[in-house]
Parts: C-alpha cells; sequence; structure tokens
C-alpha cells in the first residue's frame, strides 16, 4: 500500500517512507478503534480511506480540514457497514 500512497501524494522518493508507512499503520489502526475488522490492503474503500487519513496527515494541497471530514466521514461509514465488522 505505501507505493499507492506515495503516488497518492505525488512523493517520488523515499526519504519519507517510514514516515508514510507508520501514518498508514495509524489509519488501519484507527479504522479497527471504530469497529472496522476486515480489513484488506486491496479493498478499494480501505485504500480510499489511508489515502484521505495522508492527505489530511499531510495538508495534501493546504486542504487539511476537507480531507480530514472526508476520512472520518468514510471511517464512520465503514463502521456502521456489517461488511466491514465481520457480520454475517
Amino acid at each position: 500500500m505505501l507505493g499507492k500512497i506515495k503516488l497518492d501524494l505525488r512523493i517520488a522518493h523515499g526519504a519519507m517512507d517510514s514516515d508514510i508507512q507508520d501514518n498508514i499503520d495509524a489509519c488501519l489502526s484507527d479504522l479497527a478503534r471504530v469497529g472496522v475488522v476486515l480489513i484488506e490492503n486491496a479493498d478499494p474503500l480501505i485504500v480510499k480511506a489511508v489515502k484521505l487519513y495522508c492527505r489530511w496527515q499531510y495538508n495534501f494541497e493546504n486542504q487539511a480540514d476537507r480531507y480530514m471530514k472526508a476520512y472520518m466521514s468514510l471511517r464512520d461509514a465503514l463502521s456502521l457497514c456489517g461488511d466491514y465488522k465481520g457480520e454475517d
């Protein structure tokens, strides 16, 4: 997922790889914290949540508030969805 996030943030160098990975891990932990248990790196909604989280953390295009609200909305929607809570 690191490669997808770097591409999304338009970062080509490797100097920030560790920090970006920390933010990816923080996002996935936040999703787990709100009850999202089915976290797959290939799931488009999980990838979108991580992209929004990282854009928020890095104030991408000076739009941190916009990305924070979008991330939190998606996170909350995922936490309410039975497909991501492991419910049958």
